[in-house]
């Protein structure tokens, strides 16, 4: 059913737009949070220690996300509040583990990220002009997400903001140890 659009005689209609500009409108500070590399090895038994990583840290309640399989280790953030908790549980698994805390995710939001030219570039860019080392990567549809040191965060997200051409309002801020508890 097409839409109805009252015109004066002689005069083109307006252009209406039912889609958000594609782009990026948004982004997100997730400060935090913490990484780490779990060695699972490459043997016959890779699959039951990737298997006790997930269920012994989901059994102690501390989430995981930006999950990442690797030949030979696994490699995952959490809360930081949950660093201590989630060292514990590695060890009593017998699981060698490098945890990095003090870190912060950055999102990147656009509605059809796939269709935008060059945004990894400029994410990039903008990353590398505030001086953010970047830990790790992770993507979707509509996201962009980096996990840089907490120390470049501001710089981070001052970067992007001008490079996106983002006003104030268009980043949110939150804690993950927040998130967490809640």
């Amino acid at each position: 059913m097409a839409a109805s659009v009252n015109t004066v005689e002689g005069t083109a209609p307006a252009n209406v737009s039912f889609e958000r500009e594609r782009g990026v409108y948004a982004l997100e500070v997730h400060r935090d949070v913490a990484h780490a590399i779990i060695e699972v090895g490459e043997d016959a038994g890779r699959t039951g220690r990737i298997l006790r990583v997930f269920s012994s840290l989901s059994s102690a309640r501390v989430p995981v996300f930006l999950i990442k399989m690797h030949r030979s280790a696994v490699t995952l953030a959490f809360a930081g509040a949950t660093t201590e908790l989630a060292t514990e549980v590695l060890r009593g698994e017998g699981l060698s583990a490098d945890i990095r805390g003090g870190l912060t995710l950055l999102v990147v939001r656009a509605a059809s990220m796939r269709d935008l030219h060059g945004v990894m570039t400029s994410i990039a860019d903008a990353l590398f002009d505030a001086g953010a080392r970047l830990y790790e990567t992770g993507d979707s549809h509509n996201s962009v997400q980096c996990l840089i040191e907490q120390d470049s965060a501001e710089a981070a997200e001052r970067q992007l903001c001008a490079r996106f051409q983002l006003s104030t309002d268009a980043v949110s801020h939150f804690s993950v140890n927040v998130e967490a508890a809640g």
